[in-house]
C-alpha cells in the first residue's frame, strides 16, 4: 500500500524525491484490490455466512484504509478514487526505481501460506496471476512487462509470493530464483 501512496502524493505535490532518492515497490496495489471489494461485498450482507466470518474477525465494517482500496473502475470505487489511481499510476511510472510483484499465490512454506492460497482462490481476482491479495497487473502499475524477469538479479522482479512472502517476513527459498525476495533486496543496495 505504501506504493500507492508514494504516487499519490507526487502526484498531488504532497512531497517529491530527491535526485538522489530510489524508489523501490514491494506488492503496491496501483490499481486496489479486489479483496477490498470482497471485503466491502461480505459486509454488506449479500451474504449472510461471509457477513458472520468476517464480523467474526473483526472486518466488519470495512475500515478507511480498505474503502480507499476499491478495485479502479469497479463497483465500490467512486470517480475521484479512479482519477486518484491514474495520478498516482502516472507517478509511479515516472520515477519508480525498482518493483517486486507476484503472479502467483502459493508462495513459501510458512504459517499463513494456506490463508493466502485461499484468498488466492476465493477473492474474485480479475486474474489468476496474484498474490492472494493483490494482482500482478495491479502491482506493475501499467510497467512495461519486458522490463520484469523471474530471477532475483532482475530490478522489476516477477515473483511466485504471496503478499506475506513479499513483506520479506518468511525469508527466501533455498533452490527457486522466482522465490527470495530478501536476495532480491539485497542484490538491489
Amino acid at each position: 500500500m505504501g506504493g500507492l501512496m508514494m504516487g499519490g502524493a507526487l502526484a498531488n505535490g504532497r512531497c517529491c524525491l530527491a535526485s538522489s532518492s530510489t524508489w523501490v515497490s514491494v506488492s503496491a496495489p496501483m490499481t486496489g484490490s479486489m479483496g477490498s471489494d470482497y471485503l466491502q461485498n461480505a459486509c454488506s450482507g449479500s451474504n449472510g455466512f461471509l457477513q458472520a466470518v468476517a464480523n467474526l474477525i473483526g472486518q466488519c465494517p470495512a475500515n478507511n484504509a480498505v474503502l480507499g482500496m476499491a478495485y479502479q473502475n469497479e463497483a465500490h470505487s467512486t470517480s475521484a478514487l479512479n482519477s486518484a489511481y491514474v495520478a498516482a499510476q502516472s507517478a509511479f511510472r515516472s520515477n519508480v526505481d525498482a518493483a517486486m510483484c507476484s503472479n502467483n499465490y502459493s508462495g513459501l512454506l510458512s504459517l499463513y501460506q494456506a490463508v493466502y492460497k485461499l484468498a488466492g482462490a476465493v477473492i474474485p481476482h480479475k486474474s489468476s496471476e496474484n498474490d492472494g491479495v493483490v494482482e500482478y497487473q495491479s502491482c506493475a502499475g501499467g510497467l512495461s512487462t519486458s522490463k520484469s524477469g523471474n530471477n532475483y538479479a532482475d530490478t522489476f522482479y516477477v515473483t511466485g509470493l504471496n503478499h506475506d512472502d513479499t513483506a520479506f517476513r518468511n525469508g527466501d527459498a533455498l533452490i527457486v530464483n522466482s522465490q527470495k525476495p530478501v536476495k532480491w533486496f539485497e542484490c538491489l543496495l
